[in-house]
């Protein structure tokens, strides 16, 4: 199958503040389809401003669904996107980001760095994945997957009880398969994103009530694949991401890092804060946005 030199950007939000806006206009350039999942608790979301907002991408919205922090519900709203980003392909790359996001280099080098590298995956691993901490999440049931926990302190508590029951009683599970952590937020091939389509099925039902498994479905799909010797290594992360975990989780990216935001050989970068850091945002807009 030909492969268009088009790149497929599929994002997914939950607020239509500032900082969308911001990474729509930066991603606004005709060499781009972009692929909105809105979580279907905003109501707010208009489809029809965004569409006369963008000039020169194409824009198409996924279905939307209530995607939960920590739960299943993220991997089935990434696959969403991913079959609706596929159906309009094939696409060079397909680009998961968030709201959070920004790119961090000119679009035309954007775009010349991902046709320089066309059989790469960009895919982050975490260098040290394996914890009690993360045996904890995919081993163990989580019966309350689909509740942000953090919001629900009780039901965290309960949560907590339930998995020393199960620890206790020697309930272990997925022993069969060899888990690998990461970021969620890729790039990847049109080859590799069918690949994980096929997966579907399995995936959810591997993951099914487990823990921010959105951490770890692609990362241990891609290393048992015959895609695993396609991961980028060049430099930079192996995502194409600037994303700081020594200082946070992820760290939000303050004015001071400018600098090291403007040395990095990464495309894109996260977290950012509009509210917290506006003049960073801005200063990135304005170094980086496309100028048609």
């Amino acid at each position: 199958m030909e492969t268009s030199e088009k790149q497929a950007y599929m994002l997914m939000a939950h607020q239509c503040n500032e900082m969308f806006w911001t990474l729509l206009r930066m991603l606004d350039a005709p060499w781009n389809d972009i692929f909105i999942h809105m979580d279907s608790k905003n109501e707010n979301y208009q489809p029809e401003t965004v569409e006369r907002y963008v000039k020169y991408a194409k824009v198409f919205h996924a279905q939307r669904t209530s995607a939960v922090w920590g739960g299943i519900t993220l991997v089935k709203a990434e696959f969403v996107l991913l079959k609706a980003a596929v159906d309009h392909g094939p696409y060079q790359h397909y680009h998961l980001i968030s709201g959070a996001d920004l790119p961090i280099q000119p679009p035309e080098d954007i775009r010349a760095f991902f046709e320089a590298n066309p059989d790469r995956e960009f895919v982050h691993f975490d260098p040290h994945p394996f914890s009690p901490f993360n045996d904890e999440r995919v081993y163990y049931r989580h019966f309350f997957q689909n509740i942000d926990l953090r919001r629900h302190p009780v039901l965290g508590v309960i949560n907590g009880i339930l998995l020393s029951g199960q620890k206790l009683l020697r309930i272990k599970r997925n022993q069969d398969v060899h888990f690998t952590k990461g970021s969620q937020w890729f790039s990847c091939t049109d080859g590799f994103a069918r690949y994980l389509l096929t997966k579907e099925e399995w995936i959810l039902q591997v993951l099914d009530k487990t823990f921010c498994s959105d951490e770890f479905f692609v990362q241990t799909l891609i290393v048992q694949s015959p895609y695993q010797d396609k991961i980028y290594q060049g430099p930079g992360d192996t995502s194409a991401r600037a994303i700081d975990w020594d200082r946070g989780n992820p760290w939000v990216w303050k004015y001071a890092d400018l600098e090291q935001l403007k040395a990095s050989p990464c495309m894109f970068a996260r977290k950012f804060d509009i509210e917290k850091e506006p003049e960073l945002v801005h200063e990135i807009e304005r170094l980086y946005a496309p100028h048609i």
